[in-house]
């Protein structure tokens, strides 16, 4: 009797621990099989759709490895005994455009944009009426960066992927609906701390014409010295974010774009191309129309031949402007504004035309956005699109100088 009962007990527990079992099975296959059909989801569906954007969500520029063992802080910047660190400029002006190029002049006559050459791509709207003004130059000293306000560092580099050929600041004043636009000289004089100055002097590169300019700023943060990779990971970027909020007091950079001349062709091909109103007529070395006065429809190589433009050159090829880079910095600023409003609209917002827009920025920009950045900027982008901002263009106007007896065209800031 008590080898049945407890025969009996056994039973009863197996019996219990296998419907105890039964439903453990049930749930961790259901587990097992939602997770491989989430996975076939993710890798054949969301992978293909997601990986350009992660890619363009994280896509900071390249850092450099530098050899020099001269660390510097932000204290550690300029050097006080430079004869012109801090000292109010008493050169002649740089020469300004003449009226020709002048904000103040009255537009001249558009021309039919079907005359000109046409894109590859799908055409870009001609712009409407928008708010923007005309760039127009100030001094340094005249230009306020309000507290509460967004700084983004635009940065366009040269063909040797070097030194830096543009550099604008986008300044969003979001409580006033401003954008001011922002030329600041690559000619700018750097007064270099000592231990740079020395480190340059022992690499043998002190003398080199044009190497205490802004635009040689971040190749001398990235290769030359190290300066502590700060907010930006990037030595040559936070260098550059750092001399520049010393040269414009107030002016805190909280995000940067970095693209390089091939780069600028693919976004503007992407786009299908850019409506531009040149304020006169551009010719080659030959004395080739290239771009004619008043609105002209661009493809990605009349766009850089555009913003690259500086000689101003004649019908018959010669140079008639002796104005240092103002008319061409001026030419960027109203560049730069005028395709602002052809790029940002609310069709270019459509879920394809991000997907492939990012596609391409992926392989041409680089930048510091996140999620949460770019989040913040597609909310401007909307008022923008919506016309709820105006856009302020300015080129920051420096003092020629000669601090070397070089010639090589530096420009002290105020």
């Amino acid at each position: 009797m008590e080898e049945n009962k407890a025969s009996k007990t056994q039973t009863n527990t197996r019996k219990k621990a296998n419907s105890e079992i039964k439903p453990t099975i049930v749930v961790a296959v259901s587990i097992a099989t939602a997770i491989l059909v989430l996975s076939i989801v993710y890798f054949k569906v969301l992978l293909p759709i997601l990986n350009p954007m992660l890619g363009f969500l994280h896509n900071p520029a390249p850092d450099g490895k530098s050899s020099s063992d001269v660390v510097l802080g932000e204290d550690d910047l300029f050097d006080p005994n430079d004869p012109y660190y801090s000292k109010k400029p008493e050169k002649t002006p740089e020469p300004t455009p003449s009226s020709s190029s002048d904000p103040s002049a009255t537009p001249s006559e558009t021309v039919d944009p079907s005359s000109t050459a046409q894109p590859t791509e799908t055409a870009t709207p001609e712009p409407g009426e928008f708010r923007i003004e005309q760039a127009t130059f100030v001094h340094a000293s005249e230009m306020v960066f309000e507290e509460g306000t967004k700084n983004i560092l635009l940065l366009g580099f040269d063909e040797k992927k070097i030194n830096c050929d543009t550099i604008f600041i986008l300044n969003i004043n979001e409580a006033k609906k401003e954008m001011k636009l922002i030329s600041v000289p690559r000619d700018t004089y750097v007064p270099h701390s000592i231990a740079t100055k020395d480190e340059l002097k022992r690499r043998k590169i002190y003398d080199s014409p044009g190497i205490h300019k802004l635009n040689a700023v971040i190749y001398i943060g990235t290769y030359v010295i190290k300066y502590p990779p700060a907010k930006f990971n990037h030595s040559g970027i936070d260098y550059m974010c750092a001399i520049l909020s010393k040269l414009l007091p107030g002016c805190e950079i909280d995000d940067y774009f970095y693209v390089y001349f091939d780069g600028f062709m693919d976004i503007v091909d992407v786009i299908g191309g850019v409506y531009v109103t040149s304020p006169e007529n551009m010719y080659t070395d030959t004395g080739e129309l290239a771009i004619k006065e008043g609105l002209n429809k661009l493809n990605a190589r009349e766009a850089l031949f555009y913003v690259r433009y500086r000689k101003r050159l004649d019908s018959q090829g010669h140079d008639t402007y002796t104005g240092s880079d103002n008319w061409r910095k001026l030419n960027q600023a109203n560049f730069i504004a005028e395709i602002m409003t052809q790029v940002i609209t609310k069709e270019n917002m459509t879920y394809n035309k991000i997907v492939d827009t990012l596609n391409v920025l992926q392989k041409s920009l680089y930048h510091s956005l996140n999620a949460s950045s770019l989040s913040y900027y597609m909310g401007i982008g909307n008022d923008f699109a919506d016309k709820k901002y105006t856009v302020y263009s300015y080129v920051i106007k420096g003092y020629t100088i000669d601090p070397f007896g070089d010639k090589a065209g530096y420009s002290q800031l105020d």
